[in-house]
């Protein structure tokens, strides 16, 4: 019997699931638009945006998945997924996307504030048992 998730559980699946629609809709319009995009953009660029969307789409398919499955290494993967990622968005603004934007204090706050949000909940203890299933609860 699954019990249900409480709130904070909830808010980081529908980021999670939120992040992995975008970024395969990325991945969907960077192969769609490829040809427009290498007219406008650099040649490399319709490549790029294919490989991180799809990267980005696999990679959070594989934590909602671990999530389902309450594989032992669950936590870990959301921290390294969630530090990999916000890394990810600031090289691609900073070198890929080098115009910057007027709204860049926002996005550096959004990031640290759903970077943070996401490992409290992931590390915090009354959430272990929906991240961490014991071994008789995987089998059954």
């Amino acid at each position: 019997m699954r019990r249900r998730l409480p709130i904070p559980v909830t808010l980081l699946v529908c980021l999670v699931f939120y992040t992995t629609c975008w970024q395969a809709i990325r991945f969907a319009a960077g192969i769609a638009w490829s040809d427009i995009l290498k007219t406008y953009e650099l040649p490399f660029m319709p490549l790029y945006i294919d490989i991180t969307g799809a990267f980005w789409t696999l990679t959070g398919l594989f934590l909602l998945w671990s999530l389902w499955r309450g594989q032992r290494w669950t936590r870990m993967a959301f921290i390294i997924a969630a530090s990999l990622y916000a890394a990810w968005v600031w090289v691609d603004r900073l070198f890929v996307q080098t115009q910057m934007r007027a709204n860049w204090p926002f996005d550096l706050l959004l990031t640290i504030v759903l970077f943070v949000f996401t490992i409290a909940v992931v590390l915090d203890p009354r959430y272990k048992i929906y991240f961490e299933r014991e071994t008789y609860e995987r089998e059954s």
